[in-house]
């Protein structure tokens, strides 16, 4: 509609070489009280929808946030009580044969060690 209009316009200027009547119908064409109270219409509902929608991004992201924390708090919680949730075996009496191999054992480390020591090897 608009673009007829200015079609019209140019014919209009190319007959007659009047710039007043080019400026009357160009302020007809374009009315720019009507143009600044639709602006402000359709910002003002563009604006509620931006806010609707940005709103809604902020809630669902939040929810499945706290829903993934939640699983992951969990699933830790669990991996750290297992150890705990076990009961704790007795000692069972070890040999006296095993008891001595390890002793054995134990002493031979650290005569290792020493000599390390004493030759400088670490």
């Amino acid at each position: 509609m608009i673009g007829r209009k200015l079609a019209l316009l140019s014919n209009i200027e190319g007959h007659h070489h009047n710039s007043y009547l080019g400026e009357v119908l160009i302020s007809d064409i374009l009315d720019f009280d009507k143009l600044k109270k639709l602006a402000i219409k359709n910002g003002k509902k563009m604006g509620h929808t931006l806010i609707w929608v940005t709103l809604r991004v902020y809630i669902v992201s939040v929810n499945s946030v706290n829903k993934k924390r939640k699983a992951v708090v969990a699933k830790i919680k669990n991996k750290l009580n297992k150890g705990k949730n076990k009961e704790i075996k007795e000692n069972k009496e070890v040999s006296k044969y095993i008891k001595m191999i390890s002793e054995y054992k134990q002493k031979i480390q650290k005569m290792k060690h020493k000599i390390k020591e004493e030759e400088g090897i670490e």
